[in-house]
C-alpha cells in the first residue's frame, strides 16, 4: 500500500526532511490510464517497494487540488508523474500509463534528473548504468543511454567518455529519436 500526500506544502516538507525527491501523480476521476496506472502498476510489489523507500508521494487531482499548486506544474494530461526536488521544482516528466517494467525504468530516470540538477552527479551515473544493466534490451534503453552519456558528460567534462556512452548507443540503436539527438 502506498502512503499518498495529499498536501503540497507537507509533502515539500518531508522532501526535505526525509532528503528523498518528490514523486507527483497528477490524476483525475475518470481517466482510464489513471485507473490502469493503480490497477496494474501501483499494485506491482516491486513498483511499491521503490517508491516507498526512494520518494515522498504527492498525489493530486487535476480539477480538485488547488490551482496555486497545479498551475507552475503544466500538467495538462493525467495521469502525469513528475519527479521534483524538495522544493517542488519538476525536472522530469512522463505521461499516460506505463507498465511495471517501464515504470521501474522511468523512476531511475526521474530521479537521476532531479539528482543532476542537486549537483549529485554520481547518484546519477550509478542509477542510470544500473538501470540500462538491468534493462538493456528494454523499451526505454535507448533513453537511459542517451541521460547516463550527459550525466558522465557532466561529471567528467570528458566528450570522449561522453560519446563511449553515445555511441554505444547509436550502435544498439540507431533509428532511436535518442540516437537522432547525439551531434
Amino acid at each position: 500500500m502506498l502512503n499518498w500526500e495529499y498536501d503540497f506544502d507537507e509533502a515539500c516538507r518531508r522532501s526535505l526532511d526525509e532528503r528523498k525527491p518528490l514523486f507527483i501523480d497528477v490524476m483525475k476521476d475518470p481517466c482510464a490510464g489513471c485507473e490502469k496506472l493503480e490497477r496494474e502498476t501501483f499494485s506491482d510489489d516491486e513498483v511499491q517497494k521503490q517508491l516507498t523507500d526512494r520518494f515522498v508521494l504527492l498525489k493530486l487531482d487535476l480539477f480538485k487540488s488547488p490551482r496555486p499548486v497545479l498551475r507552475p506544474l503544466n500538467a495538462i494530461w493525467t495521469p502525469t508523474l513528475l519527479f521534483a526536488d524538495r522544493r517542488g521544482t519538476v525536472h522530469y516528466r512522463s505521461v499516460n500509463f506505463l507498465p511495471p517494467r517501464e515504470f521501474l525504468t522511468v523512476l531511475d530516470i526521474g530521479q537521476s534528473h532531479v539528482d543532476l540538477r542537486w549537483t549529485r552527479t554520481d547518484a546519477a551515473i550509478e542509477r542510470l548504468q544500473a538501470a540500462f544493466e538491468h534493462d538493456p534490451e528494454g523499451k526505454l534503453a535507448d533513453e537511459v543511454m542517451y541521460w547516463w552519456g550527459m550525466a558522465v558528460f557532466l561529471k567528467t567534462n570528458s566528450n570522449p567518455e561522453m560519446y563511449r556512452i553515445w555511441d554505444d548507443l547509436r550502435e544498439r540503436f540507431p533509428d532511436s529519436i535518442w540516437s537522432a539527438r547525439v551531434p
